[in-house]
């Protein structure tokens, strides 16, 4: 949005301040004005010169016919050769076209002239066809409708001199008609009230010394305001005490005369007599500050006409008698309703009256009673941050138009209307404002220093006319009378500007405004980049955010589409393309220069630069083809990809569908990657398709599209404001991700299959040398498309975080996939740097190792190792040693000086297996025996176990030896349980194998397993579900692996145990150690599944003996009797357990305490390994040692038992 500055204030509250605001004051009403026939009062002319970017200048320009050269000399604003058709700016609402020449009087004056120090004041008087520019010493006029034609004539006058005139000052000026017969005279009024009058404007060809002169008695303090034709004798002057004059011309002697009075009664001597025969008492005037006069027209008939005038808040009505005498009928005070109209329509004006600082700066007339007035009031700087003082001295003002409305007895605002402009503190070369009529109740025209607005009174359309240049500026309008047209004289030309009511009357406020800033973007992209074109174009203040997206996403459609409204027809496609993008970045530069892209929102930034950087890749897409022309090459794929991409939109009847698509689709420039993809598809699947020709232009096309888009993104993301991640982007689908990926992989298998002869393998170098771009492309989609699922406007959208998950693992099995292709053929520096740019930290190590391994140094790319663990330290090592582990390499890690980052490797990954290892070394034994003692809980091979259980026992005690702490006792404790543990296995491993020894031949695996439960377990004949569980356990004993212990209690209870009751009591030891402590011990069990354990140990123990036999007591002595019992297993398992005075549950049971079995789902969690069968047969044969145990009602074979165990022990009775 541009933005306009304050004008000089008629107050003097500024003058403390060093850089005054407004001119100084001679006495306290002394007041100066820029403007011939208007007020002065506050000034508006921005400085636009600074911080103004260079225009682009299209391809071919819309001023046609111009034809001549421009340098870069400011001066050249007052030397355009233009035509009289010459368009400056065009809309369907209005027109701005070229309509005379200056005199080259006016230039050479104008062309020196410093509008920051030396005022001047013009007008353009539509009713003689005249044309004034007065400066403080000399007034021009010239006929303007005669530089239509040629140089037109230039009179040129003296104006009144005054003595010490006040800065900025300029007389008033006005021209008096009188026909079309006659030259019209010219009326010089200084600000001090020196008139001079010319009767003939023709007397300024001879010097202009022939004029009469005359002084309107002002006070010395006091100053002309304006000077207005009421008709083509009659003229008003106004001053700064609030007095008003007419002036009249009349003819006496063939010569014209100038003649004023003050308004008033005359006053005769019989008036001083007989008063009351004239009237009653006079309401008289109240001084202060005339800012504008409007005069009604003389009706037909009448005897007088009313004159309004505006009296700092106030509104005068006066009645101008033909007969040459006025009247005061009406002074009202307006200011507080306008101050409550203004707040009402402008809810963002202070409420304080001191701050809004209402000022009346112009009214015109539009029926006797129905008035228009110009108002402004202070705003605060938008881009102030400073200090009271600061917007003190730089105001900004707002302007709006009030519709007053005179009802009998009151006056009435109808209507406030906002004006499409603002001043700010970066003001220029300062002007009164300006008001005027354009058609009565359809438009009006308000002329600022530097810009001329047009707003409709109807409804809210509005525009307005900027000057381009700082050395420019507004001097007059005229309004054509009987035509919706006006014309603006400014310091380098006069335009035309022509307004289409019709199409004003169409205006809805909906989508009339995003039509107008589409508007305003078009004429900037059209005209505004030519030089010879005066105006300037930018957004009005106050813009409406979704009107600014929505006409500039439609005007970037429009071309996109190559809209014949905003791009020109070219036989040659590329400079068509060339000036599309020209249109394009002039848009956005557009925007930028009127700090605009704020007020858009992410998402319109976003489609905007989508759309220019799909012309960019079409551009690129264009010139790629022609080179493959200018090769030799037909590029059948391209050609057949765009036909049936246009056939299926119905479009397949252009001559050539390639530039037709170009100029009209380039907004489905994407709809082409899956067209290239299915033709590729279909050669690959026929007979003697030429997948070596296909699918290189194939790539071609998807590279050229995908990788221009996204260059042209990342070089103007700044320029479009754009914060990643791209919403949704056209260049990332899924489709496209999967287009990609599937030619890099029809690629590679087209690369790397045998090649036949050498024409084949040359054949192959195009589509060899594509695979990196490929890989690289697919990665930048992939990301790209992550990064959009990842973002927070994303997360909203149902199921985008499952697709985030399945992307990220597709792209984790796609990269070391695709690397490794690059590699393999040639490519792996590429390879590397992907690996990089992606942080893919697991590919680079797996790519660093793809030679000789160890020792380290001998690997080629250990340079490149070093270089990147210092580069991206613990992310890569992290990487690096997973790989050395995961592929059993770690000698070469150790081999490695990297002890501070695999201290934290350790540290953030727990590895107990390995980091003892690293723990040893640096001598932190009290690490490496509890890492020690962790793992052998978990290792699978016996060996380890005993190894780790060794070894950390001696680290443990190295501490003593190391200057450490005390030993700890527990631990050590659980080293001697883990050894003990080992022993079982080595004792029950040498016992199991005696059965092998009396076979000679050489037995594989199955039938040593089969061999051993034979004999080892003969118990378990009828129980094949136990047997079967024995001799897996027996299996995995022969093969080196550690039990559990319940699976070693399983096994220790259900083999054999004749003459090796101990076996029993062994199981029941060892479940007992497994409890869950403080000190991680190697047998810990769960305490649930370990009572189901010591449950099935003690029915084992029970049913181990004949006790069918035992019971036999016939001719048996009682210390046969005892002697049988001491020989059971049960006598052994409480004789085990008698000492023991801290019991675990389960660690002695009764007959009845042992018969309940695990359930089947208890027995799945047990065996995870089988099948829900085999996991009920071993319940069953549970349940048979249950019902085999109840049978034999033990109950008082155990009293008697426990009873002879105490004895024996010397224990009393129940313990």
């Amino acid at each position: 949005m541009a933005t306009f500055s304050p004008h000089p204030r008629r107050t003097t509250r500024y003058s403390s301040i060093g850089m005054s605001p407004s001119p100084p004051r001679q006495g306290p009403a002394r007041r100066t004005r820029a403007g011939s026939t208007q007020p002065q009062s506050r000034f508006s002319t921005p400085a636009r010169g600074a911080g103004k970017l260079a225009a682009v200048r299209d391809d071919e320009s819309i001023l046609s016919g111009s034809g001549m050269d421009v340098d870069d000399d400011s001066s050249e604003v007052f030397e355009r050769g233009l035509r009289a058709d010459t368009v400056f700016s065009k809309s369907k609402e209005m027109t701005v076209t070229f309509y005379a020449q200056l005199p080259l009087e006016v230039k050479q004056a104008l062309r020196n002239a410093d509008f920051y120090r030396d005022a001047y004041t013009g007008d353009v008087d539509t009713l003689t066809g005249f044309a004034v520019v007065a400066s403080l010493r000399t007034c021009f006029v010239w006929k303007y409708s005669q530089a239509l034609t040629g140089t037109p004539t230039c009179y040129i006058f003296s104006c009144p001199r005054e003595a010490d005139p006040p800065p900025m000052a300029t007389p008033f000026h006005a021209l008096v008609p009188f026909g079309l017969q006659r030259e019209p005279g010219l009326i010089v009024c200084s600000n001090i009230g020196q008139v001079r009058f010319w009767d003939s404007i023709g007397m300024g060809l001879a010097g202009g010394d022939n004029f009469s002169s005359s002084l309107l008695p002002l006070a010395q303090s006091e100053n002309v305001t304006n000077l207005v034709r009421a008709d083509s004798q009659t003229f008003i002057a106004s001053t700064t005490a609030g007095r008003l004059f007419r002036l009249v011309v009349t003819s006496s002697g063939g010569k014209y005369h100038l003649s004023f009075h003050p308004f008033g009664r005359p006053q005769s001597s019989l008036s001083r007599l007989l008063p009351s025969f004239w009237s009653g008492p006079e309401q008289q005037p109240q001084p202060g500050f005339i800012s504008a006069v409007a005069v009604e027209e003389l009706a037909r008939g009448a005897t007088g006409r009313l004159v309004w005038a505006l009296v700092d808040l106030r509104l005068q009505q006066w009645n101008m008698s033909i007969e040459g005498w006025e009247t005061l009928e009406i002074e009202e005070d307006i200011g507080e309703r306008t101050r409550t109209a203004v707040r009402e329509h402008f809810p963002g004006a202070p409420e304080s009256d001191v701050e809004l600082d209402l000022e009346l700066l112009d009214l015109k007339l539009q029926e006797s009673d129905d008035m228009v007035m110009l108002v402004s009031w202070a705003g605060q700087d938008e881009e102030s941050t400073s200090t009271d003082l600061d917007l003190a001295t730089h105001p900004r003002r707002v302007y709006a138009i009030v519709y007053l409305r005179h009802l009998p007895g009151a006056f009435t605002v109808a209507k406030v209307q906002a004006v499409p402009y603002q001043s700010t503190s970066s003001s220029g070369a300062p002007m009164h404002p300006r008001l005027q009529v354009i058609v009565p109740g359809r438009s009006i025209a308000i002329q600022f220093g530097d810009a001329v607005t047009i707003c409709a009174q109807e409804n809210e359309y509005m525009d307005r006319l900027e000057l381009k240049s700082a050395m420019d500026r507004t001097l007059g309008v005229g309004v054509v009378q009987g035509e919706s047209e006006f014309l603006v004289l400014t310091a380098a030309t006069m335009m035309k500007t022509a307004i289409d009511l019709v199409e004003v009357a169409k205006f809805h406020p909906e989508t009339g405004r995003a039509n107008l800033i589409k508007s305003t973007m078009t004429k900037a992209i059209l005209y505004g980049s030519v030089p010879e074109n005066p105006l300037h174009f930018s957004f009005p203040p106050e813009i409406d955010e979704e009107a600014l997206m929505s006409g500039a996403e439609q005007l970037s459609d429009a071309i996109l589409e190559s809209d014949t409204e905003v791009v020109r027809a070219h036989h040659d496609l590329h400079t068509q393309m060339t000036g599309r993008k020209d249109r394009l970045s002039f848009l956005i530069k557009f925007i930028n220069d009127n700090s605009a892209l704020t007020k858009m929102s992410q998402r319109s930034r976003q489609t905007l630069a989508a759309d220019a950087e799909k012309l960019y890749a079409a551009d690129q897409l264009w010139l790629r083809h022609n080179d493959s022309l200018r090769s030799g090459n037909t590029d059948d794929i391209l050609h057949e990809a765009v036909y049936r991409y246009m056939n299926a939109l119905g479009e397949g009847h252009h001559e050539d569908c390639l530039r037709a698509f170009l100029r009209l689709r380039v907004r489905d420039l994407g709809g082409l990657l899956p067209q290239a993809a299915e033709l590729v598809r279909r050669s690959s699947s026929q007979m003697g398709g030429k997948l070596a020709e296909t699918v290189p232009q194939a790539n071609q096309i998807v590279l050229t599209i995908l990788q221009s888009a996204h260059s042209y993104r990342e070089y103007n993301k700044g320029v479009y404001g754009i914060v990643l991640p791209m919403f949704d982007p056209w260049t990332s689908q899924p489709e496209v991700i999967d287009i990609v990926n599937e030619l890099f992989n029809l690629t590679a298998q087209l690369v790397e299959a045998p090649s036949g002869d050498s024409e084949a393998a040359d054949i192959k170098k195009v589509p060899r040398q594509q695979l990196p771009e490929l890989a690289a492309c697919l990665f930048r989609c992939i990301q790209e498309r992550l990064d959009w699922l990842a973002s927070p406007i994303a997360a909203g959208d149902s199921g985008i975080e499952r697709d985030r998950s399945q992307l990220e693992d597709r792209f984790r099995q796609l990269r070391p996939e695709v690397l490794e292709v690059l590699r393999r053929n040639g490519f792996a520096n590429e390879a590397f740097k992907l690996a990089e740019d992606y942080h893919d930290f697991r590919s680079l190590a797996s790519l660093c190792h793809k030679g000789k391994v160890f020792p380290p140094e001998e690997n080629p790319n250990a340079a490149r190792i070093e270089t990147y663990v210092e580069k991206f330290k613990e992310a890569f090592t992290t990487e690096l040693y997973q790989w050395y582990i995961e592929h059993g390499e770690l000698r070469t890690m150790f081999a490695q000086d990297h002890s501070e980052y695999l201290d934290t490797f350790f540290a953030e990954h727990a590895q107990p297996g390995i980091s003892w290892i690293h723990d040893l070394g640096r001598s932190r034994y009290a690490l490496a025996s509890q890492a020690l003692l962790a793992e052998a809980e978990h290792v699978p091979e016996l060996v380890s176990k005993h190894l780790m259980l060794s070894m950390g026992k001696l680290a443990h005690l190295a501490q003593l030896h190391d200057g450490g702490k005390a030993i700890n006792q527990d631990v050590i404790d659980a080293f001697h349980d883990g050894l003990d543990f080992v022993s079982v296995h080595d004792t029950l491993i040498e016992d199991l194998k005696s059965a092998l020894a009396s076979v000679r031949a050489r037995q594989s695996l199955e039938m040593q397993v089969e061999t051993i439960t034979q004999i080892k377990a003969s118990n378990l004949g009828n129980r094949r579900a136990l047997y079967n569980v024995f001799k897996f356990l027996v299996r995995q004993l022969l093969l080196g692996k550690a039990l559990s212990v319940e699976d070693m209690a399983e096994i220790l209870s259900l083999k054999d145990n004749y003459g090796k009751v101990e076996d029993y009591t062994t199981s029941l030891h060892l479940l007992a150690r497994a409890e869950t402590g403080l000190i991680p011990r190697p047998q810990n069990i769960p305490s649930a599944r370990r009572l189901s354990v010591f449950k099935n140990v003690w029915r084992r123990i029970y049913i181990h003996d004949d006790w069918n036999l035992i019971r036999q007591t016939t001719g048996v002595s009682d210390e046969e009797l005892n002697q049988r019992l001491r020989s059971t297993a049960l006598y052994a398992a409480l004789q085990a357990v008698a000492h023991k005075r801290s019991r675990p549950e389960g660690y002695k049971l009764t007959p009845a305490e042992a018969l309940d079995v695990p359930a089947e789902d208890e027995l799945a969690l047990r065996w995870p390994s089988m099948s829900p069968e085999e996991a009920a047969a071993i319940a069953r044969d549970y349940q048979r040692d249950s019902r085999t145990l109840q049978d034999l009602d033990l109950e008082g074979i155990y009293q008697s038992m426990e009873e002879l165990v105490n004895a024996d022990e010397g224990l009393p009775r129940g313990s």
